[in-house]
């Protein structure tokens, strides 16, 4: 897995193999949390034809809606663990 585009404090756009996910920074009242989503076919379509501008919208999207419409697309197995290993890969990269 690896990340292809971010937005510091706010998401991780990464890949693995064909499949796509958005890592979004969340917060509900006073608690923080991320939420890691696999982007679905229309999702990946709106992602190709608009780019990051689609990015910012849906994270826009389900920051709004974490808890209500995107929290059965929360992934909480081994593949949040790839994100994350991939997210701190970049992270040490970057800021080297």
């Amino acid at each position: 897995m690896e990340v292809i585009d971010f937005e510091s404090k706010s998401w991780f756009f990464l890949s693995n193999d064909k499949d796509y996910y958005i890592d979004v920074n969340c917060s509900f009242s006073f608690v923080g949390f991320n939420m890691l989503i696999q982007l679905n076919t229309s999702e990946l379509n709106e992602y190709q034809n608009l780019g990051r501008d689609y990015l910012n919208s849906l994270v826009k999207n389900i920051q709004q809606y974490a808890l209500s419409n995107y929290n059965d697309r929360n992934i909480k197995v081994d593949v949040e663990r790839l994100a994350n290993e991939a997210i701190i890969k970049f992270l040490e990269e970057s800021y080297k």
